[in-house]
């Protein structure tokens, strides 16, 4: 089952530090996507092939918004 969610940030460098904790201490895998969203913030979008409890979620810094991957959606437009 893949889990996905999304969270903003004010700064590269916390969203950075969440993607290691991610990968070190829930040893999240999948496929990471940071995007750039101007004026210094940034989306980090997650592909987890790792269950995470709610809690832990609610734990991590940032906004939590809807997931949808840029990827995905312009792939999606060119195939129409």
């Amino acid at each position: 089952m893949i889990v996905s969610f999304a969270l903003e940030f004010e700064s590269r460098a916390e969203m950075e530090q969440v993607v290691k904790r991610l990968q070190k201490r829930h040893e999240v895998s999948g496929e990471l996507e940071m995007l750039p969203l101007g004026e210094g913030r940034w989306r980090l979008t997650v592909f987890s092939e790792k269950p995470l409890r709610e809690s832990t979620l609610e734990s991590l810094p940032g906004k939590r918004v809807s997931a949808h991957s840029a990827v995905r959606r312009e792939s999606l437009q060119g195939e129409e």
